[in-house]
C-alpha cells in the first residue's frame, strides 16, 4: 500500500511526487510511458515558479545542470516593426525571466530527486482502473506493465495525467470544452551558431496566420497558428504555403524547411481550453490539465499545473503523517485545493479565450499584427514590464515539513 497513488508523471505528478516524497509520504508514481520524452509540450518555467524551486533549493542545480534557453521578454514581429508586450525583468528579482526547459530533461531530473526521497517511480505502467471500498471511496488503482496486471492500495489517488486524462473518465467526471479557436502545427529543426538571437519567446505575424518561434537552445520550434478545425483546409492548401509564410517572416530559414513534404510532417496540436466541474471524488483529486486545461498562449499551462501539485502537496503532508491517514481529512485537502486554485485557473481560461478569438479573427482578416489596443498599451512606459508583473504564476510556498527537507 502507499499513502498516495499519483497517475501520470507530467510536470504536475512528478513535482507532487518529490515534494510528497521529500515531506515523508509514502508516494507511487506511475508514468504509462517508458520514458519522460515530451515533445511540443509547455517547456517555459515562469519566474514565479523558479522563486518556489529556489525556496526548495532546486533552482540553481536545476539551471546549472540542465541545459536550457532563457527569455526576457515576449515579442510580437511583423515585416514593418516589432512590438515588446511583456517584459519579464521585472517580474522577479532573482528570476527576471522564463526559463525554456525541455520536459524531456526537467521531468528525468525532478524523478530521480522524488527516488533519492523514497518515492517509487513506475515506467511503462498503464493505469486500467480505479478501486473502491465498500462505501464506494476511491482506495487504490489497477494498472499493467508489459501486458502483466498489478493494484495498488492507497490513501488517496491523484489524477494527473493530462488533458485526456483516463483517471478523470474512468471517475465519471467530463472535460467541458470553453471555446479555443485556434490550433498550433509545431516543427523543430537544429539551431545554428549563424542563426540570429531573439528574446525566446517571439511571435510572427504573417497575412495567413502567426508564426512562434521558440528558442530550445539546440533546437527551434516553430509553431504554424491556424483556425480550429482548419486542418482539411491547410491540407489542401499543401505545406509549401506554410513553407513560403515561415521564410517570409524569417528568411534566415530559407532551405532549412525543404525536408517538410507533407503537412502530415508536422505535429499537430489541437488547442484546448476545458473545465471540469469538480476535480474531486472521495479518494480521489484530479490536478493539471486532468482538471483543467488552458491553451499555450502565455506558455503558463506547465506553470498552473505546478502550482496545483505545491498547492496539494502543502494541504496533504499533515494528514499523511497520521498512521493510518484520515480519509475525511485527506478529502478536505483535495476540496480545499480546487477551492484556492480554481479561480486563478478560470480568470486564465477566460483571457485566454479572449485572446484566441481576437486572434483568429486577425488571421481571418489577414491582419499580421497584435491587436490595436496592445499596440497601443506597448507604446506606454513601463506597461510592458507592469504586463510581465501582471502575468506572473505565484505559487505557495512550501510548509514548514516540506521546506525542512533536502533538496
Amino acid at each position: 500500500m502507499s499513502d498516495v497513488v499519483v497517475v501520470g508523471g507530467g510536470p504536475a505528478g512528478v513535482l507532487l511526487t518529490y515534494l510528497l516524497a521529500r515531506g515523508g509520504a509514502s508516494v507511487t508514481l506511475l508514468e504509462s510511458r517508458h520514458d519522460f520524452a515530451r515533445r511540443f509540450r509547455g517547456d517555459t518555467l515562469a519566474p514565479g515558479v523558479l522563486e518556489y524551486l529556489d525556496g526548495l533549493g532546486l533552482a540553481e542545480p536545476l539551471l546549472a545542470e540542465v541545459p536550457h534557453t532563457r527569455s526576457d521578454a515576449f515579442r510580437w514581429h511583423t515585416a514593418s516593426r516589432t512590438w515588446t508586450l511583456v517584459d519579464y525583468r521585472g517580474a522577479s528579482t532573482r528570476f527576471p525571466f522564463y526559463a525554456l526547459i525541455p520536459q524531456a530533461e526537467f521531468l528525468p531530473w525532478l524523478a530521480a530527486r522524488a527516488r533519492a526521497h523514497g518515492a517509487t517511480v513506475h515506467m511503462g505502467a498503464r493505469f486500467s482502473s480505479l478501486r473502491h471500498d465498500p462505501e464506494g471511496r476511491v482506495n487504490g488503482v489497477e494498472y499493467t506493465v508489459d501486458a502483466a496486471k498489478h493494484h495498488l492500495d492507497a490513501a488517496l489517488v491523484v489524477g494527473a495525467d493530462g488533458r485526456n486524462s483516463k483517471v478523470r473518465a474512468t471517475c465519471g467526471l467530463a472535460a467541458t470544452e470553453l471555446g479555443a479557436s485556434l490550433d498550433i502545427l509545431w516543427h523543430a529543426l537544429p539551431r545554428r551558431d549563424e542563426d540570429p538571437s531573439y528574446s525566446g519567446l517571439d511571435l510572427f505575424g504573417t497575412p495567413t496566420g502567426s508564426l512562434a518561434l521558440l528558442d530550445q537552445g539546440g533546437d527551434w520550434q516553430l509553431g504554424w497558428t491556424i483556425r480550429a478545425g482548419t486542418l482539411a483546409e491547410v491540407r489542401a492548401r499543401g505545406v509549401s504555403a506554410l513553407r513560403d509564410a515561415a521564410v517570409d517572416a524569417l528568411p534566415w530559414l530559407a532551405g532549412r524547411l525543404d525536408d517538410l513534404g507533407d503537412v502530415a510532417d508536422l505535429t499537430l496540436l489541437p488547442v484546448r481550453i476545458t473545465t471540469v466541474e469538480r476535480w474531486t471524488r472521495p479518494g480521489l483529486v484530479l490536478l493539471g490539465d486532468a482538471a483543467h486545461v488552458v491553451s499555450p498562449v502565455g506558455g503558463n499551462g506547465i506553470n498552473l499545473a505546478l502550482a496545483d501539485a505545491a498547492d496539494l502537496a502543502n494541504r496533504l503532508v499533515g494528514p499523511l503523517r497520521r498512521t493510518p491517514p484520515s480519509p475525511r481529512q485527506l478529502d478536505d485537502a483535495a476540496a480545499g485545493l480546487e477551492a484556492a486554485r480554481r479561480p486563478a485557473v478560470e480568470r486564465e481560461q477566460r483571457a485566454q479565450v479572449r485572446t484566441e478569438r481576437a486572434a483568429a479573427e486577425r488571421i481571418g482578416s489577414g491582419d499580421p499584427g497584435p491587436p490595436p489596443v496592445l499596440r497601443a498599451l506597448s507604446r506606454l512606459p513601463g506597461f510592458p514590464r507592469l504586463a510581465g508583473q501582471r502575468n506572473r504564476v505565484d505559487v505557495p510556498a512550501p510548509v514548514p515539513v516540506i521546506a525542512a527537507g533536502a533538496p
